[in-house]
């Protein structure tokens, strides 16, 4: 499904989301979803006319597993190489390769199982970096849902792509609901950070896009949302939200 020109949803993935990137000469993916989701991924950037040896990038808002389930295999069939910020990784002493890790994960074995496997990557992203995606890729470094998250902005066509820092139904912004290792601060002050970034639509980690309104959107999440709700509350709302 495409959002803007060359800008573009996966359509039929469950849970959360992933967007593919159009430039001239490579596609860029931000998020993968879950492990089964690699065969619908593949089956649409052939549907748009495109290669999946063209599939150059690969890069994480952060690093659970409902974001990076098909990477192994979708690296092996594409050549695509994975970005994660380093706050979202793990490594051993003497392990040359890290992997991708976030706060409350369990220890993974190297085994080839489903969500519970290692999953290594390639590039660190750091705050503030343009990536060579649409004329400008910049990288937003939003701590709280994870240590490691990022936001990407592509300023030049309004567009934000939020990975679980934020999540919308199409016509407003929320906050996630809390997962292990969120630091309700951090959430915050990132989230404020973001407040000062001028953008029109959010494409989300999970839901439906905002289309149009994003600041405005999420200045009014600010000025109305209630920071210190018990975790019950949250899933009460959140089950509330789903079903509008």
């Amino acid at each position: 499904m495409e959002i803007r020109p060359g800008i573009h949803q996966i359509p039929g993935l469950r849970i959360s989301n992933a967007y593919l990137l159009e430039d001239a000469d490579s596609l860029s993916l931000i998020d993968a979803g879950l492990p089964w989701n690699r065969g619908r991924i593949l089956r649409y950037i052939e549907s748009i006319g495109r290669n999946p040896r063209e599939l150059c990038r690969i890069l994480l808002t952060h690093s659970h597993p409902d974001h990076t389930g098909p990477l192994p295999d979708l690296c092996r069939i594409s050549g695509a190489s994975v970005s994660v910020h380093p706050d979202d990784t793990r490594g051993r002493a003497g392990n040359e390769r890290r992997w991708l890790h976030y706060s409350g994960q369990i220890p993974l074995p190297s085994w080839n199982v489903p969500l519970f496997r290692r999953i290594y990557y390639d590039d660190t992203l750091q705050d503030g970096e343009s990536l060579p995606v649409r004329g400008g890729l910049r990288v937003v470094h939003t701590p709280g849902h994870t240590p490691g998250s990022v936001c990407f902005h592509l300023e030049t066509e309004g567009v934000l792509f939020t990975g679980d820092m934020l999540l919308s139904n199409g016509s407003d912004l929320r906050r996630p609901m809390f997962f292990p290792g969120t630091n309700f601060q951090d959430y915050r002050a990132s989230v404020e950070r973001l407040s000062r970034i001028s953008f029109e639509t959010a494409c989300v980690g999970h839901g439906r896009p905002l289309m149009t309104g994003g600041t405005e959107r999420l200045q009014q999440m600010l000025d109305h949302y209630d920071w210190l709700t018990p975790r019950w509350r949250s899933i009460r709302a959140w089950v509330g939200w789903r079903k509008e």
